[in-house]
């Protein structure tokens, strides 16, 4: 079974891209705060996630840097080649549901 739920904050500003035939597309980065904290100071997984579609067009109509959001969806891993012929390999969340929970607090 591969499902994963998450409750973080968006890392950066959204980047809605069109890669033809009107498919949408966004990358980002949740930031899931840890259950523990190293020495009184909380710390987080950074996980990066991937939406598709209207998904990815909800995400950059509603959300920006710092808000909260609640994420559903699978892990999926990938590679790619550089220009130097390396291999990169890629862990991301696949977005299959979204919640928005709060905006980011005003400073």
């Amino acid at each position: 079974m591969n499902t994963v739920s998450l409750i973080g904050r968006m890392v950066k500003e959204v980047e809605l891209r069109n890669i033809g035939d009107s498919r949408f597309v966004t990358n980002n980065v949740l930031a899931v705060k840890k259950t523990f904290k190293k020495e009184g100071v909380t710390d987080a997984d950074f996980i990066p996630f991937v939406a598709w579609g209207k998904k990815a067009e909800l995400i950059e109509k509603y959300c920006s840097k710092g808000d909260l959001i609640a994420l559903n969806g699978k892990m999926q891993s990938r590679s790619y080649q550089t220009n130097d012929d390396e291999t990169k390999y890629v862990v991301e969340m696949l977005v299959d549901d979204i919640e928005f929970i709060q905006k980011k607090p005003k400073e």
